[in-house]
């Protein structure tokens, strides 16, 4: 098709959309405000972790989310037309072949309303292309600062003349994405999508309707609610995020007083050539051509970049704080105090987690048990707190001191007194008095160790809890150590082993940023496959396949977690079935397509398209009779709305390291550290263009219940929720040494 002809589409009137159709509507220049949340979903304990100073009760048992992050969406170009040599040009032919308008979104992080101090640091700025009248996002590209460095990210989509968008039903960058299919309605009703999938809209009134639908690369079901006149929905929903339009007055509280103008534009960057060299995203979404072609497909991460094995730092235990293989350390002076009163608090927690789990839970009982650990917590921290504040006071006075490899304290009075060996120290409190001892001032160094026994350490709780998550992060993310690492300091050198650091290393990763997907089970209420064969093998064939990138699945679909990282993946596939059909999809068939059909006009071929873009996808093929030039008597028998499904029957042989080794363990082989294989049975079902319509697992109780993409841990102090907020990464690699990192 030539440019010339193009444009002379182009020039034509677009077609006007249904009026009943969901739509936004930009204007250049215009501003609004997303407010994001983000659950705290890989960690492997039950109960929410509090602050050692200024400390609040909380419910012990309720959700852990992030603090909320404001974005700043300005439409920098609006229902522009790209011409031919435009990078956007390839975005902007929509299905009848025209060159439609295309709107561009900046979104950015004002410090007038943030204070989270990594993503400031990080200075995140996003372009979200988007195809106008559809509210498709074309494309994603994303820079933001890591490790002193501008670093960017794009991905991309042409799949932009269906109802549904990898891009638009999926979040896949820092800032909220999600829109709803096309063609669900303001008066609402159920729509079947060209994959198969199906979204819901229910009017709430006049000017307010509620949408459904499920995110194409994660299997989360989103809901969002859009209200006319608004330039993004109102609220979203999934299981793992919220995101939420914030009013012109919500915003000016934040700031503090009103604005009249806004925060001057970052600085600009080429979003254009960075899309051109874009991630294309919907390869995500067809079964990869290495199954249809060869009926296999091997997935592999080089030999460099294999996660290493390492100890999982059981809660149960405590030993990052309370050491390991019986080496004595100076934490262990206040265990008697303080294993009482967390197994009294573990027995509270269970006890309150059964509760809830009755169809009636008794709220006051429920109330009396919140209060007695609340109650208990309270004692603890002061327990706490007057120990390794103490501790320190000891060290300043000189009460404790540091010789001779050993850090004693003299008998006092009734008070007996005690030496320990620092290298045989626990890793936290050998790293707390390394900390000490080159002079940080920015907290009480020894609070490290307080803060982990606080909220890490639960010799009553389940078996399962415990660091796996951090493990697996700092597995993917830094090289093993593998050496001792001696640091010097003015009382002596003190020797860091591979455990010690390992250790270090994973409980500074438990909070990395991530991309999530899928749902944590976590009752009976709880989808079990929710992570389906489907989006297990997009990721697979995304990350593992075509990306060389190891991530991580949660591998059991039940209430404990297990994190591990995969390396390997070999899966096998056999097609079952071979179907025909000489009738012609016209959800999915081109003008070109349609038009080399003897019975149908060009007139008739556009028409058809033309109704897809105005209305979204035919629901039925009684919708036909709307398109001008439509015969019952002369096409009925030449057209379907349903795909062709092909199935495939699957096995899946999935390699992942192990955390189940010694606290010393090292790998002879680094390219093949202690591992493990998971074998999984499932049938997925695409269509004849390869899109994945359907899937199912063989046993609904064996597959991996999540999955999550470690990609950035911060290594400047934050307190974030779960990480230890005493144990700062970047002071880990000032010590330890920058090589340790990827």
């Amino acid at each position: 098709m030539t440019f010339a002809f193009l444009f002379n589409l182009m020039a034509c009137k677009n077609e006007p959309y249904h009026a009943d159709v969901i739509q936004l509507d930009w204007v250049e220049g215009q501003e609004f405000f997303i407010a994001t949340s983000h659950r705290n979903t890989a960690e492997m304990t039950e109960t929410v972790v509090v602050s050692l100073e200024d400390y609040v009760p909380v419910d012990p048992l309720g959700e852990s989310w992030s603090d909320e992050v404001i974005w700043t969406y300005q439409v920098i170009e609006a229902d522009f037309y790209p011409t031919p040599d435009d990078e956007l040009f390839e975005y902007a032919i929509n299905g009848a072949g025209a060159v439609v308008p295309l709107t561009v979104i900046q979104v950015t992080l004002d410090p007038t309303l943030n204070t989270d101090p990594v993503l400031l640091e990080q200075d995140p700025v996003s372009y979200l292309v988007f195809r106008s009248q559809r509210n498709r996002l074309a494309g994603l590209v994303q820079f933001q600062t890591i490790d002193g460095l501008r670093q960017e990210v794009a991905y991309s989509s042409h799949q932009l003349n269906t109802s549904w968008s990898v891009l638009s039903q999926s979040n896949m960058g820092l800032v909220s994405t999600y829109l709803a299919p096309f063609g669900l309605r303001w008066s609402g009703g159920e729509r079947i999508l060209e994959n198969n999938s199906v979204a819901e809209s229910k009017r709430i009134d006049l000017l307010t309707t509620d949408v459904v639908f499920d995110d194409v690369t994660g299997g989360s079901l989103v809901s969002a609610r859009y209200e006319m006149g608004l330039p993004w929905p109102s609220m979203t929903m999934t299981e793992n995020m919220t995101a939420r339009l914030l009013t012109e007055s919500e915003v000016d509280a934040l700031r503090g007083a009103p604005m009249a103008l806004s925060p001057s534009l970052p600085e600009a960057f080429d979003y254009r050539a960075s899309l051109r060299a874009s991630i294309d995203l919907d390869r995500m979404t067809k079964l990869h051509e290495d199954i249809i072609n060869l009926g296999e497909l091997e997935g592999i991460v080089d030999e460099a970049y294999r996660p290493w094995a390492g100890f999982w730092w059981p809660l149960k235990g405590g030993e990052l704080v309370l050491g390991f293989k019986e080496r004595p350390t100076f934490s262990q002076q206040i265990l008697d105090e303080v294993k009482p009163l967390k197994e009294e608090m573990d027995a509270l927690s269970e006890e309150m987690r059964n509760l809830k789990k009755e169809e009636e839970a008794d709220e006051e009982l429920l109330k009396e048990k919140k209060d007695s650990y609340n109650e208990k917590q309270s004692a603890l921290i002061e327990k706490l707190v007057e120990f390794y504040s103490g501790l320190q006071t000891d060290l300043d006075s000189g009460k404790i001191i540091i010789e001779d490899g050993k850090i004693k304290k003299a008998e006092d009075g009734e008070n007996p007194g005690w030496e320990y060996e620092i290298n045989r120290l626990s890793p936290m409190d050998k790293f707390a008095l390394l900390e000490y001892l080159n002079g940080n001032s920015r907290h009480n160094p020894f609070y490290l160790s307080a803060w982990e026994l606080l909220n890490s350490y639960n010799p009553g709780g389940e078996s399962w809890w415990g660091h796996c998550n951090g493990w697996a992060a700092a597995a993917i993310l830094t090289n093993e150590p593998r050496q001792n690492i001696t640091v010097n300091t003015d009382k002596g050198d003190i020797v860091f082993e591979p455990a010690d650091i390992k250790g270090l290393l994973t409980e500074s990763h438990y909070s990395t940023q991530s991309h999530f997907y899928g749902e944590r089970y976590r009752d009976e209420n709880s989808d079990i496959s929710d992570l389906s064969p489907a989006h297990f093998q997009s990721l697979i064939s995304f990350y593992l396949k075509d990306q060389g990138v190891p991530f991580v699945f949660d591998t059991t679909a039940s209430e404990a977690v297990w994190n591990y990282p995969v390396w390997e993946a070999f899966i096998t596939a056999e097609k079952k079935n071979d179907p025909e059909s000489k009738k012609v999809n016209i959800n999915l068939a081109t003008v070109e397509a349609l038009s080399e059909l003897e019975a149908v006009s060009e007139e008739l071929a556009n028409g058809i398209v033309k109704h897809r873009e105005t209305n979204g996808n035919f629901q039925s093929l009684d919708e036909l009779e709307q398109v001008e030039g439509y015969s019952e008597k002369d096409h009925a028998d030449l057209f379907r709305i349903l795909p062709l499904e092909i199935v495939y029957e699957m096995i899946a042989d999935v390699r992942f390291t192990d955390d189940n080794v010694d606290h010393t363990y090292l790998a002879d082989n680094q390219a093949f550290p202690e591992w493990f294989m998971d074998k999984w049975f499932y049938t997925i079902t695409v269509d004849e263009e390869g899109t994945i319509l359907s899937s199912q697992w063989e046993d609904e109780n064996e597959h991996p219940d999540f999955a999550w993409v470690p990609y950035h841990n911060s290594k400047t102090q934050e307190v974030n929720g779960s990480e230890n907020p005493y144990l700062v990464y970047g002071d880990i690699l000032d010590h330890l040494g920058s090589d340790l990192e990827r």
